[in-house]
């Protein structure tokens, strides 16, 4: 016979196991706009049998029910895919806010473009070809030549600021990598702690996998859990970031000044003994962008320049002043053949950026520096003679004659009007890539909401359950008492 008062403890534990599920829903309820929660479940077992004589032998009596665990709703394979589509949507949206700046240095939908300030210098020179003695028509010349100038170099420091902005931004990101790494080695710790017992650490487990959404915007991460439940991130390279309680700190120091002027940043770990590359993420983008992309682009007005010094030096030179003398540069220092690097005066050396040095040559603004201007050809006899002039107007938008060291085929006007369409080109390719990716990244992150996310409905239900079941138990339990005050009061 079982024991008297065991219905009694059947029915407290029935109480307690349905307000135990009670509380964890009201968990869920209450955290239904917490970053990262994941839904919590008690999950529910019979107790042990009792043993108990029937008239057909031994049988097995339930003796009520006690609780498994509490476990989160959580699929690693649905974080795995979120972390790495969130990584690359991270780069491709980086890659355009960028790319949209970029474009913006390149628009020539107003005045103040380089195309217009081409078309302007090539009207000057025009201008000048009709009216070659005329100081106004020299005047115009060189203002609209500064005008090119002044254009391309603010161009060319407008790129410089976005390279600059990168690799600030990348230090600023390494700064919060390393954060995150510390706080994930901080959490593994926790979690290896309490679940020494066998019990789930839920809420240290969402906080951790939060943190590894985090820094999965950072850059792409490989995760991977030990047996005693602490993660292991590793970044490309095969570099740990987080391995048990231990985090790797990364250095962002700043590399030597580039050609143009700004800084790269160079990542180590390890005490600066293994340098680290990124994949996919902001970090990777804004590396890629300054390294690659605007440093592209500022290559290419630096070959503006450089023809602007050699090339269109050469056709001016082939000129004379309004003295009818030989001429000299147009653009740079009078004296110097900047087509032959290797003969320069050694306190003449153009620094690695053509761009920096480019400027209209100052002697045109000294006494009589107009007369100075070669717009007569060389075969002049009188100073009304613009033929140089014509040939320096069309140089500007002509295909040259020969192959050009910067420029190749291509006169400095088309030359330019490829870059335009470069830009245009990559800056369609990362929206429509952004465009892609956040569709694919949507999908994935409904997928996990559905595995991982607080439905209100299904808590309320959950909470009706619950609330039956706790007030069945206690009428039974207070059946059973009354039961057991009639057998106790029995004479």
């Amino acid at each position: 016979m079982g024991s008297t008062f065991g219905g009694l403890n059947i029915m407290t534990l029935g109480m307690s196991a349905q307000q135990l599920s009670q509380n964890t829903t009201g968990h869920n309820v209450s955290n239904a706009s917490t970053a990262g929660y994941s839904r919590q479940t008690v999950n529910l077992i019979t107790t042990t049998p009792q043993q108990v004589y029937t008239a057909n032998g031994m049988s097995l009596a339930g003796t009520g029910v006690t609780t498994a665990s509490i476990t989160r709703a959580r699929d690693f394979l649905v974080d795995t895919q979120y972390w790495k589509q969130n990584s690359t949507k991270n780069y491709w949206n980086t890659q355009s806010d960028v790319m949209a700046k970029v474009e913006n240095v390149f628009n020539d939908t107003t005045n103040t473009g380089i195309q217009n300030s081409i078309e302007l210098f090539r009207t000057a020179l025009g201008t000048l070809s009709n009216n070659a003695h005329e100081t106004s028509a020299r005047t115009s010349a060189r203002e609209a030549g500064t005008a090119l100038v002044d254009t391309l170099q603010t161009s060319g420091n407008e790129l410089i600021t976005e390279a600059s902005d990168a690799s600030s931004r990348i230090t600023t990101q390494i700064i919060q990598l390393n954060s995150y790494s510390t706080q994930v080695a901080a959490l593994n710790k926790q979690i290896i702690s309490q679940e020494a017992t066998g019990a789930t650490a839920n809420d240290l487990r969402d906080q951790r996998d939060k943190l590894i959404d985090q820094m999965s915007a950072l850059t792409q991460v490989n995760v991977s859990e030990e047996k005693n439940g602490s993660y292991t991130v590793m970044i490309s390279g095969g570099i740990a970031l987080v391995q048990g309680d231990h985090a790797t700190e990364l250095t962002a120091e700043q590399g030597k000044n580039t050609p143009y002027g700004y800084d790269t940043t160079k990542i180590t770990a390890m005490n600066g003994t293994i340098n680290v590359s990124f994949k996919n993420g902001t970090i990777a983008s804004l590396e890629d962008l300054r390294d690659t992309t605007i440093n592209g682009y500022l290559s290419d007005l630096d070959a503006m320049a450089q023809s602007l010094m050699q090339d269109f030096n050469t056709q001016h030179k082939q000129g004379l002043t309004d003295n009818l003398t030989a001429a000299g540069n147009f653009f740079g220092v009078t004296g110097v053949d900047y087509t032959n690097t290797a003969n320069y005066p050694t306190n003449q050396i153009p620094p690695a950026s053509w761009l920096s040095q480019l400027k209209v040559n100052q002697d045109f603004y000294g006494t009589d520096g107009l007369k100075l201007i070669a717009a007569a050809g060389a075969n002049a006899t009188g100073t009304a003679d613009g033929t140089n002039a014509t040939a320096l107007a069309n140089w500007l938008v002509k295909a040259p004659t020969t192959t050009s060291a910067s420029l190749g085929s291509l006169s400095i006007s088309d030359y330019y009007s490829s870059i335009v369409s470069a830009v245009g080109v990559q800056s369609q390719q990362a929206q429509n890539m952004t465009t892609n990716q956040t569709v694919i990244f949507n999908s994935v992150e409904t997928t996990r909401e559905s595995v991982s996310g607080i439905n209100m409905d299904e808590e309320l239900s959950n909470m009706l359950k619950f609330q039956q079941a706790y007030a069945s138990c206690a009428k039974v339990l207070t059946t059973m008492d009354s039961m057991l005050e009639t057998l106790i009061n029995i004479k």
